[in-house]
Formats: structure tokens, sequence, C-alpha cells
């Protein structure tokens, strides 16, 4: 069983893709990537979809860009953005598979390696983690999206499996229904609840450019499919991966957790912005909000936190002993409940949770924050 990724791209640049759409790619990669442009690097996107981050690092100015897709849907996608901007001779379009070695193997090496949302769905992820590495300059970044079982607790990420499973094995009226379904328990609903409106919500959807439909598809049709844990994936590319990456950025709390990794001994860009960050101590003793949930003020960062108009607005990130908890924007509840590492910066306020939901008044270890991570 296998979601057809490909035909869900070649609807959306069909039907939505736009300067807009393009713009907010541009300025998500620039975001992530602390860079104004793509001069003077090489880009690879693995598993390009529709082509749309192959076509917004041409925009940036990449030197060279190489983009392959498993499914021929994409890789045709893909080629007609290539196409609609000229056939550019220092972008290329193939097919291939990020489970096939000896063909990843043969590439050249890029200075961004890039894989958005794709290396779960290939049916052995982390074999195509270590297969996306081996591309890699001693100085080059790896920007990866991977689903993260720590956002999807309730339900449970199985629960996700099952109805992956059963919107492929669905008629179209069917997944219609399903569609309709999920966007009225996750948006309409809880936006009605609060005063909201659903609608504009939609309408604002696509920070990366995707558009809101075209997500919920891939989102609900996704599979195969697994999931990779915060932690397991760091450790993951510190250990498993020859040079020993280092994580130097990451986003999590909707949809995709996104990572950053790079050695700092090499990467002098990604050394310096690490360098520059100013580690504050967070000092205790913490509030207690029952199970794992503790809290500290804050006062001063009021203005950059989340709120109920700007849920994901703070850039502060949480170390525990030295290393990023990453699990940014949790909610109170699943931070009460869950622990682990979760946290939210919320008002005048940090709520969080230790890595192994120890009582941190307690447990010896070090907690400081970087206000902008």
């Amino acid at each position: 069983m296998r979601f057809e990724f490909g035909a869900n791209w070649a609807n959306f640049v069909e039907t939505a893709l736009s300067e807009e759409k393009i713009s907010q790619s541009m300025r998500h990669l620039k975001g992530f990537l602390r860079l104004e442009d793509l001069r003077g690097k090489s880009f690879l996107d693995i598993g390009s979809g529709s082509g749309l981050h192959s076509l917004a690092a041409l925009r940036l100015g990449a030197d060279r860009i190489l983009s392959f897709d498993y499914d021929e849907n994409s890789v045709a996608t893909t080629k007609k953005l290539h196409e609609f901007v000229g056939s550019p001779l220092h972008w290329a379009v193939q097919r291939g598979s990020i489970l096939d070695e000896a063909y990843v193997n043969r590439l050249e090496k890029f200075d961004v390696v890039y894989s958005w949302g794709v290396l779960h769905h290939t049916g052995d992820m982390w074999t195509a983690i270590r297969n996306a590495a081996i591309p890699l300059k001693q100085d080059s970044v790896f920007y990866l999206a991977l689903y993260s079982p720590e956002i999807y607790v309730s339900p449970p990420s199985h629960y996700w499996l099952g109805v992956k499973r059963a919107y492929n094995s669905a008629s179209k009226l069917k997944k219609r229904k399903m569609e309709l379904n999920y966007v009225w328990r996750t948006v309409v609903r809880p936006a009605l609840r609060a005063g909201q409106n659903p609608l504009a919500i939609m309408r604002q959807y696509g920070e990366r450019g995707m558009t809101f439909w075209t997500d919920v598809r891939d989102w609900l049709g996704g599979y195969p499919m697994e999931f990779a844990g915060f932690r397991d994936t760091v450790q993951f590319c510190k250990t498993k991966i020859k040079m020993g990456l280092d994580l130097v950025n990451c986003q999590a709390g909707e949809g995709n957790t996104e990572f950053l990794f790079a050695s700092l001994s090499a990467n002098q860009q990604w050394r310096e912005i690490d360098e520059g960050r100013k580690r504050v101590p967070l000092s205790g003793p913490y509030d207690w909000g029952e199970r794992y949930l503790y809290a500290a003020e804050l006062d001063d960062l009021k203005d950059m936190a989340d709120s109920d108009g700007f849920p994901r607005r703070s850039h502060l990130m949480l170390y525990e002993d030295g290393k990023p908890l990453g699990l940014a924007h949790s909610s109170h509840e699943d931070i009460r409940t869950y622990g682990l590492g979760r946290f939210c910066h919320w008002d005048n306020h940090l709520y969080f949770s230790a890595s192994d939901s120890t009582n941190p008044n307690f447990n010896g270890r070090i907690y400081t924050y970087v206000a902008e991570y």
C-alpha cells in the first residue's frame, strides 16, 4: 500500500502554485538555513514532490540543483516546473530512490542536502536517513523534516497509521468524507470554540508554500509511514552518520518536526551562530503545576512569547545540561501529562518538563535557555 504523493503534488502545481507560494517557500528556506540567499551553494532535493522547494532554491540563486524522487508523477511534475522556468542547465531532475545506496553513492556532494517530509514514507526510514547523508560535504548542512511521535499523543501515532491505511483503501467518496471529518475535528470545531474564523485559518495556511487541502490529503494518505522520536533522531545523526552531526536548528510543535544538522567543527557559519547564542541560566526553585509540568517566570520576554493570537511566535530554546530539549510549543496539557522534555514559552512563563520527567528541582541538572534560537 503506497499513497500516490505524485498525483497529489501534480494537482497542487496545476491548481494552486503561485508566486506567493514560491515566495513563502523561499522565506522558509532562508529563515531556517539563516541565509539571505544560496549563491555559491549546491542544493540536493531528496523527494522533490512538486518541485516547489527546488524552484525556491533556484530563485535564491543556488549554483547547482539536483531534484530526485521515486514517484514518477513527482518527477514529471518537477520537470514541468523545470521547463516552466526555461530548463536551466544547472538544475537537473532525476528519478531515483533514496533506498538505492548505489544510486546515492554516484551523486556528487552538495552544500545543502534537503528532504522535507519524505524519508519517513520510504518504508525504511533509518536507512533512508543514513543514505541521505552520503552526499554531504564536511561543512554541509543536513535539513530534514520528520514526523515525531512526541507531537502525536492524543490520538497517538499508531492511531494515525490505522487512519492512513483506511484512507488508502477507501473509495473517492469515502476519502472525501474522511478529509471533511478530519478538518472539522482539527480546524473548524476548535476555531469556532475559540471564536475564530476557520475559513480565514485555511486561507492563511501555507508557511512553506503549501496549500491547506494538499497537506490534508498528504497527511491522511501518507503511507507507508514511520515516526522519528526527537532524541532518537538527534542521537542517530550524531552517532550513526560518519561525520557525527550536531543539531544546530530545530522547529517543533506542528506537523513535521524540522531538524538542521551540521558539523560544528567544520561549518563556520553555524559554529559562529552557536557560539553567539547567549545561554541564560534558568533559576529555580520551579513552580510545580501537577505531574510533570514545572514553571519559571520570564517577565522580560513576555513580548516575544507565544499567546492566543500568536501560538508559535516564540523562538526560545530550552537546554538541559547543554543539550536542546527541542519540543517547543507543546500544550500545557501535553507537558503536564506526558513530560519527556516538552516545553512552551507562554506569556510571561516558561512551562517545561525534564527529559526523563523527573523533578527539575532535585534531578541535579542545569537548565538554560536561548531567547532567539
